[in-house]
């Protein structure tokens, strides 16, 4: 990846600068970063394309006449 390239450098040189506890935070944080974010790319599935589904099956959802304990 380039931007591990480009930013791994400077990131090691100020990882070595903190003390454990901090550098631990730092971990969690990317952890996290990479929870949030990296489930996104990886399942492709973005908000317009949910609500694009979400428009078309409005006619099922909303119709009047289907009851809701019929479903």
């Amino acid at each position: 990846m380039i931007v591990s390239q480009q930013y791994g450098p400077q990131l090691l040189k100020i990882l070595e600068t903190l003390p454990a506890g901090k550098v631990l935070e730092i971990v969690n944080f990317a952890k996290f970063l990479k929870q949030q974010y990296g489930s996104r790319t990886q399942s492709q599935i973005d908000e317009s394309s949910l609500l694009l589904q979400q428009q078309s099956l409005s006619k099922i959802w909303d119709d009047p006449g289907e009851d809701l304990y019929e479903l």
